[in-house]
């Protein structure tokens, strides 16, 4: 094995006894006992997930206003709130450190978009 796949499961290691991946498993388990809670939080994630994927700007940020006022309620419990917090705080840290091995290593991810044809130069 080489050095690199050496320290990745080092860092995988990490993670997995990071005070907020052992916070996330903990709430998990504890919403994992309420089999019509864990729905409605799938749910809710997979709104959220397809709202974000298919909307911007202006449009995103209305929407996101209304899906917060919407969902007030369920956020409220201190359970759902728990789960959901402790989720983003382990996709940030996962984030952060994808960032670090990005920015460490030197590649060519800028693309420009293809050229459009002009259909009337075809004549």
């Amino acid at each position: 094995m080489n050095q690199v796949e050496e320290r990745a499961k080092l860092l995988a290691q990490a993670i997995e006894n990071s005070e907020e991946y052992q916070n996330y498993l903990k709430v998990k388990r504890q919403v994992e006992q309420n089999e019509t809670l864990c729905h409605k939080i799938d749910e809710f994630r997979e709104k959220n997930f397809v709202m974000h994927s298919n909307l911007e700007g202006e449009e995103l940020y209305n929407a996101m206003e209304n899906f917060e006022r919407e969902h007030a309620v369920f956020r409220k419990d201190p359970l759902v709130n728990g789960y959901l917090s402790a989720e983003l705080t382990v996709i940030r840290m996962v984030q952060q450190t994808e960032k670090t091995l990005l920015d460490a290593v030197d590649l060519d991810l800028v693309f420009t978009p293809s050229m459009e044809i002009d259909e009337e130069d075809d004549d």
